[in-house]
């Protein structure tokens, strides 16, 4: 599960990064909605990212840990 949020965010870091290339090469005042549109899908990827490395610090979190007497 957490390898998927993984993939799933590169892969919504494809389109974002061609809306952002839209934008930049839009005339000024227009190209807004590619703007908005990657704004949203990086913002999605974001969060994804996020869940991703709390759910893999979590699961490293609840190891068991040894306490050898000296």
């Amino acid at each position: 599960m957490k390898h998927i949020l993984w993939v799933v965010g590169v892969i919504v870091l494809v389109p974002a990064i061609m809306y952002v290339m839209r934008f930049a090469n839009s005339a000024p005042g227009t190209g807004r909605t590619n703007g908005l549109i990657a704004l949203i899908l990086f913002l999605i990827a974001l969060i994804l990212f996020a869940i991703f490395f709390f759910k893999q610090f979590r699961s490293e979190g609840e190891q068991d840990i040894s306490i050898t007497k000296f």
